[in-house]
């Protein structure tokens, strides 16, 4: 057991995961007997002796063990738990007697997303089942966005630039290596095959919104005053009934006719860029971190056609690179990875962690037998990123400056090829940049200081008399 975590300080202290059951631990059926099925074991997950296994079924459950594999399944588990379809009318809760790809969204789609925690002027964004209704948008499609049945995407960098400008005029001190993927990641834009740029957006799950809340940090001169004297902790899991603050990331792109008919995407109605009209994007990147005591825990997944892994192919296709691409009047390769390149051009430089793609395998054959059809068959888990000596954030002392403590990552890189396309580079990962993030700039003789490892403060602003 990695030294520092407890039972209540783990990965997948959520409240009702949604687990595979008997997925990890399979104890067979007639189909498989006839197709012998991947294999894969998550050592603490209940055997359930069911003939009609697999199925997927909310349950929860508890580890001890932060092995590789057991992060791994954790992962999974909290994946299915966040793609569930949320309960009408309560944000952020699973529906237990729907399926999995029933219609509506998902719990993590009815999380508050940044622009409706981080208002102008730091108001105060109110309860967390009130919606915040865009006056832009006629009444009814404002009502669909504000339940997240509708996206309202307008971020085509996944640092938003609000936030890339708050670190750049905090002046904070982040090293040149650091600063440049940061602003890669702020500033560069990743185009499909057809010319769409990918989209992006941020949510946060209820423990998180209620710690901003509760703490005014939705206001970025109450964050600051805030963290002179207290240290910035976003809550750990503490038991079954009190889980975790959770961060998401996702990737968004526009479908073709030809997309929207595979069925190999996760897909939804959606805004682009102040459009009146929605349109049908599909998920290719999602980031999910988990906080805890420690440093938290992050997990990258990706939509499987996405890039091809080095070495890069002549054959194949992909939402993001085009095999038989090539410089104008020659014969030579395109370059990929290229920041603004239109059609983009992408290869994972990294490829997934071995022990992510056997547990994918096994994850998908459960999917498909749960339903065939399901889109969810064609998103892999790329790897899990944790800290093996944690150090818990409540012993340092406020107030508390970046860069936070990373406490020996598990994997020293880890990058999303659709979320960091354009850093991917050795040792660039999660901890990386994120031990770096801050309180917003305010304008004051203030110096920044440290967010729990979330860039999502930065995007607060304060009333102008606030900041002189």
């Amino acid at each position: 057991m990695a030294k520092g975590f407890s039972r209540t300080q783990r990965w997948g202290s959520r409240l009702y995961l949604l687990a595979i059951v008997a997925g990890f631990a399979f104890a067979g059926t007639d189909g498989a007997q006839a197709q012998q099925p991947p294999t894969f074991r998550c050592r603490e997950l209940p055997i359930n002796p069911d003939p009609d296994l697999p199925k997927i079924a909310p349950v929860f459950r508890s580890t001890t063990d932060l092995s590789e594999d057991e992060f791994d399944c954790m992962a999974w588990q909290d994946f299915i738990y966040l793609i569930w379809p949320a309960t009408p009318g309560q944000r952020g809760v699973p529906n237990p007697q729907a399926r999995l790809g029933a219609s509506g969204p998902t719990v993590w789609e009815t999380y508050k997303t940044d622009d409706t925690v981080f208002l102008p002027n730091g108001t105060d964004p109110g309860p967390w089942d009130q919606p915040q209704l865009m006056a832009t948008l006629h009444a009814s499609l404002a009502q669909e966005v504000a339940s997240g049945a509708v996206r309202h995407l307008t971020t085509t960098s996944k640092v938003s630039r609000a936030v890339l400008s708050s670190l750049l005029r905090n002046g904070a001190a982040i090293p040149p290596a650091v600063l440049d993927g940061i602003s890669q990641a702020g500033g560069g834009t990743l185009y499909d095959l057809n010319g769409n740029p990918v989209y992006y957006e941020v949510s946060m799950d209820k423990v998180q919104y209620d710690y901003i809340v509760q703490h005014q940090l939705y206001n970025a001169y109450k964050q600051v005053t805030f963290a002179r004297d207290n240290v910035i902790i976003l809550p750990g899991g503490v038991d079954a009934k009190t889980p975790g603050a959770v961060e998401i990331k996702a990737a968004w792109k526009v479908l073709t006719d030809t997309e929207k008919k595979s069925g190999r995407f996760h897909t939804i109605q959606a805004l682009l860029g102040g459009s009146q009209t929605p349109i049908t994007v599909g998920l290719v990147g999602f980031h999910a971190f988990i906080a805890t005591g420690g440093q938290g825990a992050w997990a990258t997944f990706a939509q499987t056609d996405n890039a091809p892994i080095q070495p890069v192919p002549t054959t194949g296709t992909f939402n993001f690179f085009n095999p038989k691409c090539t410089l104008p009047g020659t014969t030579t390769p395109c370059p990929f990875n290229v920041k603004d390149a239109d059609p983009g051009q992408v290869v994972q430089i990294t490829p997934n962690a071995a022990a992510a793609d056997k547990l994918n395998a096994y994850v998908h054959y459960i999917l498909k037998q749960y339903d065939p059809k399901t889109p969810w068959q064609y998103y892999n888990l790329v790897d899990v990123q944790w800290p093996t000596s944690p150090v818990q954030l409540s012993t340092l002392k406020a107030p508390a400056s970046a860069p936070l403590p990373t406490g020996a990552p598990n994997v020293a890189t880890l990058v999303n090829a659709v979320e960091e396309t354009f850093l991917q580079k050795p040792n660039m990962s999660c901890f990386t940049c994120h031990q770096y993030a801050t309180t917003a700039a305010t304008g004051i003789n203030q110096p920044p200081y440290a967010t729990s490892y979330s860039f999502m403060f930065g995007h607060a602003t304060a009333l102008p008399t606030e900041t002189r």
